[in-house]
């Protein structure tokens, strides 16, 4: 009697218990990720935490929880999120780029568009659910409507990083293509300042309309900026955090500078990132005001405290060209699309330990 009354109590605990206990476990999730576990937009009919992210209920957050338990079950790593340069061209000069001067190659062709799907496609089979596409500047490529359509939308989300020149005009488009989400880069509130650190004179106003015409979308609209500590110190961060409220984006993704591309030989100077732990911290107070856009620091992602470095165990880039790397940021290639099925190369990156290879308590690229 006493065995079947303990089961019938346990029956009314799971009945009674399990929804409450679910929501608190996936927001635990989402605050160890992102330092926050705010609704920044609902997409579609459903909540969005972070374009880092599938929004959740959705069919491809479905797929990343389902891979999450099988990466698990099989004890080795599996792509979640993947970055695709469709550009390797820009109109703007910016001072910091990770692209030129780190990945460019000039007498390299880019991929295609059949070959983008066959990345994309293998990309989404190792179990990539969020589909970044960078470049250069993306938008820049004329068929970048019919690369995002080649996405299947039931497992993946799809998002753009662009400097914002031409979102204003593509931005309906983008949209029904099937883009999830933007980011454009915004990285003073200053009008003359930002146009100067891009070396780009109109850029900020060109992407100020853009946002404001992505909103209208539906899109979940993002700020992308990159700071000096500098900056930092001088207060723009705030700054830019305010101007994202004025605009009423949804996400901000703080990105501070890294030794790469153009700033490859400020490798000493850059080290010096005690700054960062002052930002991951006022970054708390917006996150936990609902005016404010949901702020993410790459930083925070890549500490012990989040995920970590991402590189090569559960995040990859693939170059206009074809290259496959761990990240955006480091140029060591592992293998190219063209000469060898992407899992391979994948399999490869992820196993493989050496200089450069993925971290749990920081970016390499910092070490």
């Amino acid at each position: 009697m006493l065995k079947i009354t303990n089961k019938l109590r346990f029956k009314y605990l799971v009945a009674k218990k399990s929804f409450g206990f679910s929501i608190e476990v996936m927001e635990n999730i989402y605050e160890m990720y992102l330092n926050h576990k705010k609704i920044i937009h609902y997409r579609d009919g459903f909540p969005v935490y972070s374009m880092s992210i599938p929004s959740l209920f959705s069919k491809p957050s479905i797929k990343l929880f389902s891979k999450l338990s099988f990466r698990l079950v099989s004890n080795r790593n599996l792509p979640i999120l993947m970055s695709l340069a469709v550009s390797d061209i820009c109109n703007a000069d910016c001072y910091h780029c990770s692209y030129f001067n780190g990945m460019h190659h000039e007498d390299k062709k880019k991929l295609d568009l059949e070959e983008l799907r066959k990345v994309i496609h293998s990309g989404q089979q190792l179990g990539v659910s969020v589909l970044n596409f960078v470049g250069g500047e993306p938008l820049l490529r004329k068929d970048i409507n019919e690369i995002i359509k080649c996405v299947d939308k039931d497992l993946s989300t799809t998002v753009i990083f662009t400097n914002g020149w031409a979102l204003k005009e593509k931005a309906a488009g983008l949209r029904k293509a099937g883009l999830d989400g933007v980011y454009v880069s915004i990285d003073s509130a200053d009008k003359d300042t930002h146009d100067k650190l891009r070396n780009t004179p109109g850029i900020y106003e060109k992407a100020i309309d853009g946002i404001k015409t992505a909103l209208e979308t539906g899109m979940t609209v993002g700020i992308s900026c990159c700071l000096s500590k500098e900056a930092y110190l001088r207060g723009d961060f705030d700054k830019i955090v305010e101007l994202g409220k004025k605009l009423n984006i949804h996400e901000i993704i703080v990105f501070d500078q890294i030794p790469c591309g153009k700033l490859k030989e400020c490798k000493d100077e850059l080290k010096n990132n005690d700054w960062i732990d002052d930002l991951i911290e006022s970054s708390k107070k917006y996150n936990k005001n609902d005016k404010y856009p949901g702020i993410l620091v790459y930083s925070y992602t890549t500490s012990y405290k989040s995920t970590g470095c991402a590189g090569g165990k559960n995040y990859l880039y693939v170059a206009p060209h074809g290259d496959v790397c761990s990240c955006d940021f480091n140029s060591k290639s592992y293998g190219n699309v063209r000469e060898a099925p992407l899992n391979k190369i994948w399999e490869k990156m992820s196993s493989e330990k050496e200089e450069g290879y993925s971290d749990w308590c920081s970016c390499m690229l910092r070490e």
